[in-house]
């Protein structure tokens, strides 16, 4: 196995996805999907961009679904 180099903190938010995260405003506690008491998938789609990175979604309402 290659060693990897440890990454100190400020290079790890350089990655990307790793920065603070601005859920501010987003719903929370919600999940997307078609199960029973989710949040249609419909729903989902009309979320901003930065929404979608901070709630829970199936598989089924990711564009492309399921194959």
């Amino acid at each position: 196995m290659k060693n990897l180099k440890k990454l100190n903190r400020k290079e790890l938010q350089t990655l990307q996805g790793a920065g603070p995260s601005n859920c501010a405003g987003c719903p929370q506690h919600t999940t997307y999907g078609n199960g029973p008491g989710d949040a249609p998938c419909e729903a989902y789609q009309m979320l901003p961009m930065r929404c979608k990175m901070c709630v829970i979604v199936d598989m089924s309402c990711m564009d492309g679904g399921v194959s």
